[in-house]
């Protein structure tokens, strides 16, 4: 099938990227230090109402790191392919445009899980070290693990949207952090003096009462129908636009 030739030709290509390897870095390093910084001053000052991975997402640090990994990430998916010429005979290949989409969607998905891999890390060794024990509890930590998912693949779907857009890496990755940066700002109109009614309707879209939610280990569908409708939604609008390029070509 060419949905996986050209999800190992994308994936491959992230594994052997130089940037990639340096949002990798620069990802493991800032959460690493983040998450010792929570835990010497959860441990200093004796804080017992919220877990250590709850402080770790529950942050404008780990909003802004997604905020920017992403774009970096997904700016080159279509971009680098107007600009090296090389979209013109992948389009002329015997392969369709979802294929083309779905690839680049989960090269660059594949490559973001592996990102926040080492947040879950930090997490098993606090549990296999610690003293006097803590538990790893799983509910908060595999939904923590679920949202982390379902919006990387959101922003991700903004990216790879950005990318097809136009040949300049720069400006799609602009437009992605733009796009990224507005959907996460829903988070904050939640705080406006408005009524009930709609509070709990903005509360729908606010990215940092879904993680706190989740992080508690309190299961809420509403984002996962959000975040996949909303992914498969700017994937279909990729396609399109990948299919008039391919029309007008």
């Amino acid at each position: 099938m060419a949905f996986w030739t050209l999800y190992r030709r994308e994936a491959g290509s992230y594994f052997v990227s130089p940037i990639a390897y340096v949002v990798f870095f620069a990802t493991a390093l800032g959460v690493g230090a983040y998450f010792n910084f929570i835990f010497n001053y959860f441990n200093d000052y004796g804080i017992r109402q919220l877990t250590v991975l709850q402080a770790s997402v529950n942050t404008f640090f780990f909003w802004l790191t997604l905020m920017v990994q992403i774009p970096v990430l997904t700016m080159r998916s279509f971009s680098e392919e107007f600009k090296l010429g090389t979209i013109e005979m992948l389009l002329t290949a015997p392969v369709r445009e979802w294929e083309v989409v779905l690839a680049k969607f989960f090269g660059a998905f594949s490559f973001f899980i592996t990102l926040w891999i080492p947040l879950f890390f930090n997490l098993l060794l606090l549990t296999a070290f610690s003293n006097p024990h803590v538990p790893l509890l799983w509910r908060p930590t595999l939904n923590t693990a679920l949202l982390i998912v379902l919006v990387g693949a959101f922003y991700i779907s903004i990216g790879i949207f950005t990318s097809v857009l136009t040949k300049n890496q720069i400006i799609a990755a602009i437009l992605s952090f733009a796009l990224i940066f507005l959907s996460f700002s829903m988070s904050f109109v939640s705080y406006l003096k408005v009524t009930a009614q709609t509070q709990n309707l903005l509360s729908y879209f606010s990215a940092i009462e879904q993680m706190d939610t989740y992080s508690k280990g309190i299961f809420d569908s509403r984002p996962v129908v959000f975040y996949l409708s909303g992914t498969v939604f700017l994937l279909l609008l990729t396609q399109r636009f990948l299919e008039a390029r391919r029309l007008k070509s």
